[in-house]
């Protein structure tokens, strides 16, 4: 009996300690590419959907990711902030992947939902929402 208590005692601290990992860098080149991915190469039974599925479509023309507050060019309000955290088991799925997936989308999509004109990604987890003035 104790045998088994202690064995489950070391797995459940295995897998407490595995979920404290923690993403302090992330490719904004790798960001970029897998948001491309998400728009253009999202397919269903094989059929590529960006050119059938008009909300990606609007959501890739009219709204425009920014990694950095300097590459915007024009002046801007804030609309809204946002953060992305997903829910990740981290013995099946890390953060990383997760999040260098889908960070770009998630924001664009809330920025499309409040129809404004674009998204600042600030850190991993939090993004603002703008309007250009």
């Amino acid at each position: 009996m104790k045998k088994k208590f202690s064995t489950l005692a070391v797995i459940g601290c295995v897998a407490i300690l595995a979920s404290c990992s923690t993403v302090n860098y992330i490719n904004t080149d790798i960001l970029k590419e897998n948001y491309e991915k998400k728009i253009h190469h999202t397919t269903l039974l094989g059929k590529t959907l960006f050119k059938t599925d008009q909300k990606k479509k609007d959501t890739y023309d009219n709204v425009k990711v920014f990694l950095n507050e300097n590459e915007v060019n024009c002046d801007f309000e804030v609309t809204a902030f946002g953060s992305y955290t997903p829910l990740v088991l981290p013995i099946l799925r890390p953060e990383r992947p997760r999040l260098e997936k889908y960070l770009l989308w998630k924001g664009a999509r809330k920025a499309r939902k409040l129809k404004a004109d674009g998204v600042i990604i600030d850190n991993k987890n939090n993004f603002r929402v703008i309007k250009f003035k």
